[in-house]
């Protein structure tokens, strides 16, 4: 048998003196007058004016509360009308639409990625007036704008306005992730078909992609189809298992390791998956690439060496690299620092010229973009004349690599490029705006202690050894 105690006594008074007080609005607004002035105001001239013109160490806690809401509103304002600019651009572009990006990029010094996504959140905006408006009023961010146009990229217009419609008068108080869930979720019950469709077209997206990490690392990215990542994942635990007893590595590191031994070995033995030889690029298998300079592979120096496609290294690495390659000195001008000239009496360059080509410009010539050079075209940057002999005009001070996608923009995009004797390549847009590339350092780079060349005699060559790649 049980029995219930009894309940103790409360002590209502004590309870009452300790609930929360909730203060009426008229109370707070006159403790903090500027707090309640900023919560009230819509971004605009007149609220950056405010905010510039306040006193932030004399404000109290209230008022910094909402003057971080007040900047972030006014960022949403300036977003939306950065983005009405660029949609004007794309209006204006007609069929010079897919260099709108390339624009935006080069004025702002980005990369092609970045202005291209600036293009795309333009456009989207565009066709999504409500929430261009709700971005303009501050009434959302920037970033669950951009979640609400990315997440409806896919659909019709009139779908994307009604699954948008749904969620948006919510939106201001939903986190990025709860936006997202709630778009598909609405989508959903819109169009059940709607979630293997959107697979579908995703999946024609994936890809994977290196981005440089600090202490000569990087990352790895890939975006992969779910069955398609665990199979990648479950064939690395694999290998990783197949280690000898005692090994020390941990299993985030056996899996590193074998991912690179998996794809080392493809590049090693120059045959792909199901026995099929990889295809050459410019005339050479795919391989590292190495710029060090000769005193730090002898170890004179601890110089950074350039691992071509990603950047920096230290010099040890080079060095570890370099117990397995094969080397090439590179002619360079004593003065300027810059390779030599390499010519080709032909129109199409010779295995050299596009060699000392490749190695010297490393990625697409065009300020910010990164495509590597063994996947650009080679391009005279003063247009090949017939009717002059072709060795004046085939030779490296006239030759660049440009990915296809700037290829086709200087030629029919109105974009004209000139290369001086310093390695520096000025474009001039079409609308008369001058952008510049500076050439890839020949390591050690500007900056790093160089040991003085020995004095020149008559017998000496105009240059001297600088470098090499493996």
């Amino acid at each position: 048998m049980f029995q219930l105690a009894p309940e103790p006594e409360r002590d209502f008074a004590a309870s009452a003196a300790s609930a929360v007080v909730v203060p009426e609005p008229w109370e707070w607004a006159a403790r903090h007058p500027l707090a309640a002035r900023l919560e009230q105001w819509a971004p605009g001239p007149d609220l950056a004016v405010e905010l510039a013109g306040v006193d932030v160490p004399g404000a109290d806690d209230a008022a910094l509360v909402e003057m971080v809401d007040a900047w972030e509103r006014m960022s949403a304002w300036v977003a939306a009308g950065q983005a009405r600019v660029i949609g004007e651009m794309a209006t204006r572009a007609g069929s010079r639409l897919d260099f709108v990006g390339d624009e935006v990029a080069a004025t702002l010094r980005v990369s092609r990625r970045a202005g291209e996504n600036k293009l795309d959140f333009a456009l989207g905006l565009g066709g999504l007036p409500r929430v261009a408006d709700a971005l303009a009023a501050g009434a959302i961010d920037v970033r669950k704008a951009d979640a609400l146009v990315r997440e409806t990229e896919h659909l019709d217009p009139a779908d994307a306005a009604d699954v948008v419609g749904a969620v948006l008068d919510r939106a201001g108080d939903l986190t990025v992730p709860q936006l997202r869930t709630a778009l598909r979720r609405a989508e959903l019950a819109r169009n059940p078909l709607a979630a293997a469709a959107r697979h579908d077209q995703v999946r024609a997206e994936r890809t994977v992609r290196m981005v440089p990490a600090p202490d000569s690392m990087a990352w790895i990215h890939a975006f992969l189809p779910a069955d398609g990542a665990m199979r990648v994942m479950t064939g690395l635990d694999a290998v990783a298992a197949a280690c000898a007893a005692g090994d020390p590595r941990g299993i985030d590191a056996r899996r590193a390791d074998a991912l690179v031994d998996l794809v080392g070995a493809v590049l090693d033995s120059g045959v792909g998956p199901g026995g099929v030889p990889i295809p050459v690029q410019q005339r050479r298998r795919p391989h590292l690439q190495v710029m060090v300079a000769a005193s730090t592979l002898d170890g004179a120096d601890d110089a950074p060496a350039e691992l071509l496609g990603y950047g920096p290294i230290t010099a040890d690495m080079a060095r570890r690299i370099a117990a397995d390659a094969t080397w090439r000195g590179i002619a360079v001008d004593p003065v300027t620092g810059q390779r030599l000239p390499v010519t080709c009496a032909a129109y199409r360059p010779s295995a050299e010229l596009v060699a000392a080509v490749i190695d010297r410009d490393v990625t697409c010539r065009f300020p910010g973009c990164r495509a590597p050079a063994t996947r650009c075209d080679i391009d005279h940057i003063e247009p090949f004349d017939r009717s002059r002999p072709a060795a004046g005009q085939t030779r490296s001070d006239n030759l660049h690599v440009l990915c296809r996608h700037h290829h086709r923009m200087k030629t029919f995009g109105g974009w004209r490029p000139v290369r001086d004797d310093r390695g520096v390549t000025t474009w001039v847009s079409r609308t008369g705006q001058v952008h510049t590339r500076d050439p890839e350092p020949i390591p050690p780079e500007e900056g790093i202690p160089r040991p003085l060349p020995p004095p020149m005699t008559d017998a000496d060559p105009p240059w001297r050894a600088g470098g090499g790649a493996a």
